[in-house]
């Protein structure tokens, strides 16, 4: 049966999943983790939580799934301590750095794979297996179809079932980041998805998804290789975590469950999300809805129970003894002398009213063995005491034998890795058009690098680049095509942009892009190859990043990827796959447009799956007014998307008189150009 995995924000909230019967919680300390904003739990917290539900059998998950700044693993080895003084059974961790320094601290602990990791395919599993994970939290996108082809590899699978869904592929999103100085990736979303926007003659909340529910065909994503079903809410209140964990508890105890008692709880719409692939209508929800029904909601308590079996001894003038087993721990313990009785003698059925009393505990007795010599007498409270005392030692023992790590953390020393810089770096462009290539290179480009927007049976004939940059979310079948056809070109060098990509061989020089977000040097040292840090580092931070490093000095970064596609979201239901209402180019005939008038251009990357929407940043990054601010490294990176070919022969004219030390060629030109800078002089939360 599939694990049911419920969301504590608090403990409150951690004691109504346990009475709602989950198998196992999810929960965050007060830091690095994606939700910042719900209470949390302190170190004392956690000890209590796993104690309790390691007594239970039940299973702690503790989310360190944020991406960590080197001067933050001093917070995530107080972390570390506290998941290891707890025996907490397993971190959910995003960034590559985190695991790799969890793994050395803690080497007995298990690592789960955040959603925000973005493994969305085989392959990513693949390599998830290779790097020690013992399980992956698929992105939500992944199809029914896509989960079956990621079980088997080795590692345990876990998806969403329930609750509020993310537009954006999972830890693909930059919009809060970029346009609110909050981002994602460090659990302080706000929600700009959420917002209302504009497309062509549409309007309202176009990227805002309805609610997850999975009750319906949960024998469905078990079949599929599903080994754990989690259900979000970490800041929502107990009383919803409670209706929400009790419903699935039911429907996978074999109940027959109305999916309508979950209209009575805090809802956007249901959707069943991608699992059946895209249905862009279906997706998202319609604000004019009511999604809070009255109704009662079921609060029968549904903890399970531990069998166990219990022995007494109770003879006059000898100690009170008591046993108690659960089929692997058992305890034995003495209590008061019983004594010899003057008037009534206890009977077995007294005692028996009192030693097999289990109340709030976890447990259920099945067999029990009451051996009682005549003429005994002992007091009701000397009974009581000798069952709680027999209990706490069996749960003592339970708890230990449960914890799910070691006590103490091995030291992990500092990276010590090299800076490698050159004297003038090269200049890389990278664009999506065979017309924008061949002007790169007339332009005095060092390196010419192809973003292919479609990979349905990609041919490379009458592209001239040196590199291709491999896109961050695909289907397994097309990064399969994809990487013999890239094998078969021969390019100089593969910008690979997932950890996907890391499980298979690519021709050149392989490079780590800004998608995979390398925000550590653990993380550089995990990858051993010349990478882009993340775009959401500032100009300092990566500076003390050591190894090979390429920048991003201009270009629009993509804010979101979307698996859904919010032209057709905002018209007509229908199959993903069939829609072509962008027309045949690479942009959409219509930007995403804000309440505020700004208009974020969609381009889209076509697979066999339907289209990936990339929704761009309103404008370009640009550091040329900032040029002796810029850090060392061996390359800059102009990303090319929707500009014409008098203005890319600007950009690209003007880097390369920068890098060289050169007078920037129309100067005026590029100063009056709108553009950002940036996390790059300015931090994030």
């Amino acid at each position: 049966m599939m694990e049911l995995l419920a969301p504590a924000g608090d403990f409150k909230a951690l004691e109504a999943c346990v009475k709602a019967g989950a198998d196992a919680v999810y929960l965050g300390l007060e830091s690095l983790n994606a939700r910042r904003g719900a209470a949390n739990f302190t170190p004392d917290e956690l000890i209590r939580a796993c104690d309790m539900l390691h007594e239970r059998g039940m299973k702690v998950y503790v989310t360190l799934n944020t991406l960590v700044r080197d001067g933050e693993f001093k917070d995530l080895e107080s972390a570390a301590k506290a998941i290891a003084h707890a025996g907490a059974d397993a971190a959910i961790v995003q960034d590559m750095g985190v695991a790799m320094w969890l793994k050395a601290a803690l080497p007995s602990l298990k690592l789960h794979a955040s959603t925000q990791m973005a493994i969305h395919n085989y392959q990513g599993v693949k390599y998830l297996k290779s790097k020690g994970f013992d399980r992956a939290i698929l992105a939500r996108e992944v199809t029914l179809g896509g989960i079956r082809d990621c079980a088997g590899q080795g590692v345990e699978i876990e998806v969403f079932g329930h609750g509020a869904l993310c537009v954006s592929c999972s830890g693909q999103c930059l919009m809060s980041s970029i346009i609110g100085g909050r981002s994602g990736n460090r659990g302080m979303c706000a929600q700009p998805c959420r917002l209302n926007y504009t497309i062509g003659d549409a309007e309202g909340e176009l990227l805002s998804p309805k609610d997850l529910m999975t009750i319906g065909f949960l024998p469905a994503l078990e079949s599929a290789g599903v080994k754990s079903l989690k259900l979000e809410g970490r800041l929502k209140p107990p009383k919803y975590v409670y209706a929400v964990v009790s419903a699935y508890r039911r429907a996978l105890d074999g109940e027959k469950v109305n999916p309508d008692i979950l209209t009575h709880v805090f809802n956007r719409g249901y959707t069943r999300g991608y699992f059946f692939g895209a249905d862009d209508r279906d997706l998202i929800s319609d604000p004019r809805e009511e999604h809070i029904q009255p109704g009662e909601i079921d609060f029968e308590p549904r903890a399970k129970k531990i069998a166990i079996s219990i022995k007494a001894h109770i003879a006059p003038g000898k100690p009170l003894v008591m046993e108690a087993a659960d089929g692997v721990d058992a305890a034995r313990v003495n209590g008061d002398e019983a004594q010899y009785a003057r008037k009534a003698a206890l009977d077995v059925e007294s005692a028996s009213r009192q030693l097999l009393k289990t109340g709030d505990t976890p447990y259920a007795v099945e067999q029990s063995a009451i051996d009682l010599g005549e003429g005994v007498f002992t007091a009701v409270s000397s009974l009581n005491a000798l069952r709680r005392d027999c209990l706490s030692s069996l749960s003592k023992k339970r708890i230990e034998r449960l914890r799910g790590c070691e006590r103490e953390l091995i030291h992990v020393p500092p990276v010590e890795m090299p800076f490698v810089s050159r004297k003038r770096p090269l200049l890389s462009v990278e664009a999506s058009t065979p017309d924008m290539l061949r002007l790169a290179r007339e332009c005095g480009a060092d390196e010419v690098i192809y973003a292919p927007c479609d990979v349905r049976d990609i041919l490379f004939e009458g592209i001239d680049a040196d590199a291709i940059a491999v896109p961050a979310t695909l289907p397994g079948r097309d990064l399969d095509a994809l990487n013999r056809r890239c094998l078969d070109a021969g390019f100089k060098a593969t910008i690979i942009s997932n950890p996907a990509h890391l499980a298979m061989d690519w021709p050149g020089e392989v490079r780590a892009d800004w998608p995979m977000n390398i925000f550590n040097s653990f993380a550089v040292k995990g990858l051993s190859m010349p990478y882009a840090p993340s775009v959401e580092l500032t100009m300092p931070e990566i500076a003390a990043l050591p190894g090979e490093k390429e920048l991003i000095v201009y270009g629009r970064v993509t804010l979101m990827r979307l698996r859904l596609c919010p032209i057709r979201a905002a018209g007509s239901k229908g199959a993903h796959a069939a829609c072509r209402a962008c027309g045949d180019g690479l942009f959409t005939q219509h930007p995403l447009v804000d309440r505020r008038n700004v208009a974020f251009p969609l381009m889209r990357l076509q697979t066999s799956e339907g289209c990936i929407i990339n929704v761009l940043n309103s404008v370009p990054i640009m550091l040329l007014r900032h040029v002796k601010r810029i850090c060392p490294s061996s390359r800059w990176r102009v990303i090319l998307t929707d500009e014409d070919e008098a203005t890319a022969g600007i950009v690209i004219r003007a880097h390369t008189a920068a890098i060289r030390g050169l007078e920037i060629p129309d100067y005026g030109i590029i100063d009056s150009m709108r553009t950002t800078t940036a996390h790059y002089f300015r931090g994030v939360d």
